[in-house]
């Protein structure tokens, strides 16, 4: 009889840490979503940072591929300085999640929302980067962190997380064996997750504007739904320390996407804002992006493009903000006019 009431409890409490776990990975996109037990299944986190006056440019992303076969641990650095991308692969027991509050390690690298701790063989990458006062978002409490309720839905094919619109950045790296010091940069820093990136998508980002506490995210992509597709995006700004969601979920439309090749221009409308945005390519890049959780997809990214952003109220008519970002984060993956296309624009 002891022995049975002493199984009882212990499956109580496993099952209460289950629980606990499951709740944690809602409420807190930044923590590890997946299970290394799945197949055909990715995980990214996106930490990018630049020196002040954009003199140093890097984005670092630690991932895991679970395919079965070539489940693998990484780490894809993008080197803006010196215009060079690297995918360095570790075993997958070398991949190791923390719970809260978020912590990752690969190989001898550690991350958290604290900064990172780089020590990579090959190319030889090692220092450390250390970020503060950071600009987190405040969400609805039924909200799963940026993608609204979109997040609970259990078959969507990639799942997004926005976890530092802007923060402080202090510390060096050793690249190469050359020396690029970060002291007074800004950070900013996303992830995803899921089984594959779009078919088509548009992502920019920068917090390089001349005003402080002043950031944008927007990813608009073809998003597959019930046997059809539709086109959503997440549009966040961060303007005098101030948060104006214009997404989907928050009743956001885009009434005008206009993509050439080279430039990018968006204009979206909620009840209340307007914002247009125009989007300039700089130098670009070749990195690794998931298709049914394998790291064999491309993804042309840039960390040097100019994202001219004019906010709009509609109370009054008023200009929020107008300026340029520089040192913003690009990509632009829509053959054919995907999106232009499915939003009945082209």
């Amino acid at each position: 009889m002891r022995d049975e009431i002493r199984r009882r409890l212990d499956d109580q409490a496993s099952a209460r840490v289950k629980m606990f776990d499951l709740l944690s990975r809602l409420r807190d996109p930044s923590i590890f979503q997946g299970s290394l037990k799945k197949t055909g299944y990715f995980e990214g986190w996106y930490f990018k940072q630049v020196g002040p006056k954009g003199k140093r440019k890097l984005a670092v992303i630690p991932g895991v591929s679970l395919t079965g076969g070539n489940s693998h641990a990484f780490i894809q650095v993008f080197d803006g300085y010196s215009g060079e991308a690297h995918y360095v692969s570790y075993d997958l027991e070398e991949f190791v999640p923390g719970k809260q509050p978020f912590s990752l390690r690969v190989g001898d690298s550690c991350f958290n929302l604290s900064g990172m701790d780089l020590e990579i063989s090959e190319p030889k990458i090692n220092g450390s980067i250390r970020y503060s006062h950071h600009t987190r978002l405040g969400y609805r409490w039924y909200d799963r962190g940026i993608m609204g309720w979109y997040g609970y839905v259990p078959f969507m094919e990639t799942y997004h997380g926005l976890l530092s619109m802007d923060h402080a950045v202090e510390g060096s790296l050793e690249i190469a064996g050359q020396v690029h010091v970060f002291d007074g940069g800004r950070g900013y820093i996303e992830k995803d997750w899921g089984r594959s990136f779009p078919s088509s998508w548009v992502w920019m980002q920068s917090n390089g504007f001349p005003n402080p506490k002043t950031s944008l995210m927007i990813s608009v992509a073809s998003i597959p739904w019930l046997g059809s597709t539709f086109v959503g995006h997440i549009a966040v700004m961060l303007v005098d320390g101030k948060i104006i969601n214009m997404s989907t979920y928050m009743g956001g439309k885009i009434r005008s996407l206009n993509i050439d090749g080279h430039d990018v221009s968006l204009k979206i409308e909620t009840r209340s804002h307007v914002l247009e945005v125009e989007a300039r390519k700089g130098e670009s890049i070749v990195l690794r992006s998931p298709r049914r959780g394998e790291m064999n997809g491309t993804t042309i990214e840039i960390l040097s493009s100019e994202v001219d952003m004019n906010i709009f109220s509609k109370i009054g008519q008023a200009t929020l903000y107008s300026g340029t970002g520089v040192n913003a984060g690009l990509e632009i993956m829509d053959e054919d006019d995907e999106l232009a296309r499915s939003l009945k624009l082209a």
